[in-house]
């Protein structure tokens, strides 16, 4: 599914000249598989954990790479020419105030490209279970501290002057499913040592292959449904927003 979270935001990246940061990085997968696709821009990545920019940055494959707060950045204003953060609002302890600096360091008609988990969106899985209220595994396990739906987040980037002009949905009910049951096995064994995609891949032994053929199938269906329903509000959504 990040394959198809990258597309999405190559997608809206095709028409963007300039400079770009994509904020809450990480070890800056998203960031330097940008700028191989569009080596033209200037790429920049940042995110809070000094530990994975000082890993990012030791192969930085012409990315610049920086430690910074989102709620308060280290670049001037109208800095950038677009801005993609992917599944991090939802850890900030102020969204508002997030948004806020990204209105001030985006130039005027800058892109946002904003990849959102939308646990309290009416007829998800997650809405339906009291996600942050009665069922609180993704609170406890993958820090997810806010609950969004479509129209909170509207509001918030509406109010930030990055108002939402198109939205793609993902995680339809399949992923769903899949992830409430992942974060069930989670509560009853305890936060795995490894992600999914790791375990996989190190497996040993007569389950390996059955494991991997699992995973990319559950993988490409997911893709497939996503790309043929992204008209349909899912659990996920790819918001694309303009500077006012």
């Amino acid at each position: 599914m990040n394959g198809l979270k990258l597309r999405y935001l190559l997608e809206d990246l095709a028409t963007v000249r300039g400079a770009y940061l994509d904020l809450g990085c990480g070890g800056g997968a998203v960031p330097k598989a940008v700028k191989r696709e569009r080596p033209d821009l200037d790429v920049h990545g940042a995110d809070l954990s000094r530990a994975v920019i000082a890993a990012a940055s030791r192969d930085p494959e012409g990315v610049r790479f920086e430690v910074a707060r989102a709620e308060r950045l280290p670049y001037t204003d109208a800095s950038f020419d677009a801005i993609s953060v992917l599944d991090v609002l939802e850890h900030v302890d102020d969204p508002a105030a997030m948004l806020a600096e990204i209105g001030r360091v985006l130039r005027p008609g800058g892109l946002l490209h904003m990849v959102l988990p939308l646990e309290g969106q009416p007829g998800t899985l997650w809405r339906a279970l009291g996600t942050g209220t009665r069922w609180r595994a993704k609170v406890r396990y993958a820090g997810h501290i806010h609950v969004f739906d479509e129209q909170r987040y509207r509001a918030l980037a509406q109010a930030a002057g990055l108002p939402v002009q198109r939205v793609r949905w993902s995680y339809h009910l399949l992923f769903q499913l899949v992830d409430v049951l992942f974060f069930v096995l989670v509560s009853v064994r305890g936060p795995l040592k490894t992600s999914v995609e790791d375990a996989a891949a190190e497996c040993q032994g007569p389950a390996r292959a059955p494991l991997r053929a699992v995973k990319a199938a559950v993988a490409a269906v997911g893709w497939y449904d996503a790309r043929l329903l992204r008209w349909k509000r899912g659990g996920c959504g790819h918001f694309t927003s303009r500077q006012v």
